[in-house]
């Protein structure tokens, strides 16, 4: 089995890695991951990976933990894996997603960024790293002709 991430209050390298595996295989299964990210409870400093995709309403959040355990199942011996008690799954109704498009950051965000100790659109950010927000799927009326609003997938 693979090698579980123990999470401190600090983010680490293999805690970037284990997110963008586990990001790209949830691609690889067409899970509809349309923002993703991990986030650093200012009380408990603890930090949550979160993934919002539109079948955590359709499905149920049930079925969606159950498509990222089998991912974790199915993970090579020498590869690190997070626990689903370190993952939340969202629909698109997230608080943070909404903050941010509230904040109108959505226009100039690109994935793959860190910030924090920040409030956006109301809500107080500690600490978060971001892969994935795409602006389009998550209806922030961003014009079609405009592209950098959009973080495609992460490359194989």
């Amino acid at each position: 089995m693979a090698k579980e991430i123990f999470m401190t209050q600090w983010f680490s390298q293999e805690m970037l890695l284990a997110g963008e595996s586990l990001i790209k295989r949830l691609d690889e299964t067409d899970s509809q991951v349309q923002a993703a990210f991990w986030i650093l409870d200012a009380e408990d400093k603890t930090w949550k990976l979160t993934i919002v995709s539109p079948l955590v309403e359709s499905e149920g959040p049930k079925s969606y933990y159950r498509r990222i355990d089998n991912i974790n199942e199915s993970a090579k011996a020498d590869e690190y894996v997070i626990a689903l008690h370190d993952i939340n799954v969202s629909d698109t109704d997230n608080r943070i997603v909404k903050a941010m498009k509230r904040s109108m950051l959505g226009n100039s965000i690109l994935g793959n960024n860190r910030f924090g100790r920040n409030t956006l659109g109301g809500v107080y950010i500690e600490d978060m790293y971001l892969y994935r927000m795409d602006w389009a799927l998550l209806g922030n009326n961003v014009p079609s002709t405009t592209t950098e609003n959009t973080v495609p997938p992460l490359s194989p």
